[in-house]
């Protein structure tokens, strides 16, 4: 990579991270470009020139922001532990108990995926990536004997995505439910369906 290249990601970052720095300072309908710019130390016309306009600004901080979510997830997946073990770890990160400005911005922005379709392939890549990796371990526990199934894997693993999905939303419409309570009922859901008792995630 050249060193304009090198350049311009280091600037796309820069405003990215003065978007976040907003984001988690005011409402998501009174961020605009004009207060990007100034938490990024550069005029407006400036951002616009990385970015077109601030829904592609914000969808590309919340795809990155995603990918982290998912990352986090596969670290999961990729430890040594059982598979029992692992899926109590993804529902407690699943279910956390603080909805972040980022997790919040992800479930906002589905609102601009009405006027803007070319983002849904970002959202649904999550959705789906979630998926299998849930289903990734519910056959691993299933192939060892640890998990008899209630139903088929690919079913388990989307109903518990759509759980943690739910669960996250309630906060977002001022619903107060405990989050320990909301995790304890995806787990309730998660140990009927894989016919086994879960530990508590250390």
């Amino acid at each position: 990579m050249n060193a304009t290249a090198r350049r311009r990601l280091e600037r796309r970052d820069d405003i990215i991270k003065a978007f976040w720095r907003v984001a988690r300072s005011r409402p998501r309908r009174s961020v605009n470009v004009r207060a990007v710019a100034a938490e990024a130390a550069m005029s407006p016309a400036n951002v616009l020139h990385y970015f077109d306009t601030l829904d592609e600004l914000q969808m590309t901080a919340i795809a990155g922001a995603m990918e982290q979510f998912y990352e986090q997830r596969q670290r999961i997946l990729d430890r040594s532990d059982t598979a029992g073990a692992r899926v109590a770890a993804m529902i407690h990160a699943g279910v956390p108990d603080e909805i972040t400005d980022e997790v919040r911005h992800v479930y906002e922005s589905v609102a601009i995926l009405a006027e803007h379709p070319q983002y849904r392939p970002a959202h649904r890549g999550l959705t789906e990536r979630q998926i299998m990796l849930y289903r990734a371990l519910i056959e691993i526990g299933a192939g060892t004997g640890e998990f008899t199934l209630a139903s088929p894997p690919g079913v388990i693993a989307r109903n518990l995505v759509a759980l943690e999905d739910a669960y996250d939303l309630y906060p977002l419409v001022g619903d107060m439910t405990p989050r320990e309570e909301c995790r304890a009922s995806v787990r309730s859901y998660a140990e009927l369906a894989l016919g086994v008792a879960l530990p508590q995630p250390q």
